[in-house]
């Protein structure tokens, strides 16, 4: 983490550099959150802005983004600006204004029927007529917020066997309660009819029908006396009306769908006669019957027309398909090929892209790379640097255990380089037991402390061949992009760098 704060620091210092910025104490924090944000740091003082404006109105915040504020004082300077528009005295009379308005909607609740919101609607009044404070308002404000979620108006359901269908008016469901003495089809039993009707309004061939059948038919098996309801009534009018008019409309739209179907079915034969080569004669009684059915013909003579074509189509498809069926081995043989051949495209091109032993990018690979890094650079002035690392000693490790000890070391060599680098960064053998790394957006410093890492986890792994231990060192040389006139020349200071490292005692990075 340490590291990664100096990375942004430095990146924020370099920033101020590039863009000409003064370093003041606003200026310093807000480069420095720009680079936290960029390298995904999240720091507490990079957030303190944010947090206050979120405390604040919708209405601000919207305004706060359109204005792009920056840092603190930019949003005390709005505040600033925001206060000194306010009025105290229209304030004042907006507020007292609000208070005699929530006092009469308080008294007109209070003469409501119902026991609960009459006795907090006098309590809320009492409260405003004495002195009020935040902390009792807040309270009185919940216990509203408590009834309201709470309320539960499915009593009215009760009053719809009287004849009532809505309870938004008291004077209206108490004169309707008055002309009926007692409930609609009390001493009537309507359970045999109500079940009659909903097995009569089934049928149907219109789905679209299913959840208002659904509906109604919960209605009249949970009330059977809804059945003397004149709403009751009229929805069922309507419902049959509706379901008779999509009825139509469904038994045209199949018939159009069963023309289309014969239209397909006369079109698939004469491709198979055209493609295939069949025998055109065979097929002129099947389109003889497909013609013979008209537009409006009833469902039943359509079903017995289309069964004798299919008929007919089966008995004639049936030795072509046979055939093809003869070809089957043939053709999952050919198909087996083809799998085999495509795998061997396949690792054909991973073989040419990675190397055989490390199965890290391989010398060509590597330079197709770095061309393509080279191409970033030259467009976008992106920084990129190159190490390249060798092996200390590595002929006396051959001699000494084998090539195949060797081979060993080269492979947890690679495992090593690419555990301990970025996604980005490009990995790999470039020959013998030399490794190139390519770093994009490094700079040299950063290079430098990449490439001792490498060393450091190197030399810290102990290798066991057989029955021998033992740990072995690598040298590196680092260059820079930026100080070098192309890719070439920068692979090729590394490498100069790599040698100078050799002489110097190995085990060490060179710049």
């Amino acid at each position: 983490m340490a590291s990664l704060i100096n990375e942004v620091v430095k990146e924020a210092f370099k920033e101020a550099a590039a863009r000409g910025i003064a370093l003041t104490p606003d200026n310093y924090s807000q480069l420095f959150c720009e680079a936290a944000k960029k390298r995904g740091l999240s720091a507490p003082e990079c957030q303190k802005l944010a947090g206050y404006i979120s405390r604040l109105d919708a209405s601000y915040q919207d305004e706060l983004k359109r204005l792009s504020v920056r840092n603190i004082d930019e949003l005390f300077a709005f505040i600033s600006s925001r206060l000194n528009r306010a009025n105290p005295t229209d304030n004042a009379k907006l507020t007292q204004a609000y208070n005699l308005l929530v006092k009469r909607v308080l008294q007109s609740v209070a003469l409501l029927h119902n026991k609960e919101a009459k006795n907090l609607a006098s309590a809320s009044l009492q409260t405003l007529e004495s002195k009020a404070n935040a902390e009792n308002l807040n309270a009185l404000r919940d216990k509203w917020f408590e009834f309201i979620g709470s309320y539960d108006d499915s009593f009215m359901k009760k009053l719809e066997s009287f004849g009532v269908k809505s309870g938004d008016d008291l004077v209206s469901l108490v004169d309707t309660m008055a002309k009926v003495a007692t409930p609609v089809g009390k001493d009537r039993n309507y359970d045999n009819i109500a079940s009659v009707i909903v097995a009569s309004l089934v049928p149907s061939i219109a789905s679209s029908m299913n959840d208002e059948l659904a509906n109604i038919s919960y209605e009249l098996r949970a009330n059977p006396e809804l059945i003397e309801s004149e709403g009751m009534q009229k929805d069922i009018k309507k419902f049959v009306t509706k379901r008779v008019k999509l009825d139509k409309e469904e038994f045209r739209s199949k018939i159009a769908q069963l023309n289309k179907i014969l239209d397909a079915i006369e079109e698939n034969m004469k491709f198979f006669v055209d493609q295939f080569g069949l025998e055109d004669q065979n097929f002129e009684a099947i389109r003889k019957n497909l013609k013979a059915i008209g537009n409006y013909d009833e469902y039943k003579t359509v079903k017995d027309k289309l069964e004798n074509v299919a008929t007919s189509l089966e008995s004639k498809f049936k030795d072509f398909f046979s055939k093809l069926k003869e070809n089957e081995l043939t053709i999952n043989s050919l198909k087996a090929q083809i799998r085999e051949l495509q795998a061997k495209l396949e690792r054909s091109e991973e073989e040419s892209r990675n190397d055989f032993l490390t199965g890290l990018s391989n010398k060509k690979t590597l330079e197709a790379e770095i061309a393509r890094i080279e191409a970033i650079h030259k467009r976008y002035d992106v920084e990129y640097s190159i190490c390249f690392f060798d092996i200390d000693n590595f002929k006396t490790i051959n001699d000494t255990y084998g090539h195949d000890a060797g081979d060993a070391i080269l492979r947890k060599v690679g495992e090593i380089l690419r555990e301990n680098s970025r996604e980005v960064d490009i990995v790999g053998r470039f020959g013998g037991e030399e490794f190139v790394i390519v770093l994009p957006r490094t700079g040299l410093d950063e290079a430098q402390i990449f490439a001792e890492k490498i060393l450091k986890a190197v030399a810290a792994f102990q290798f066991i061949y057989k029955k021998s231990r033992f740990n072995i060192t690598m040298s590196c040389g680092v260059s820079a992009r930026s100080k070098r006139k192309d890719e070439k020349d920068t692979l090729k200071a590394a490498d100069e760098l790599l040698y100078k490292a050799k002489n110097s005692g190995k085990n060490n990075v060179q710049l």
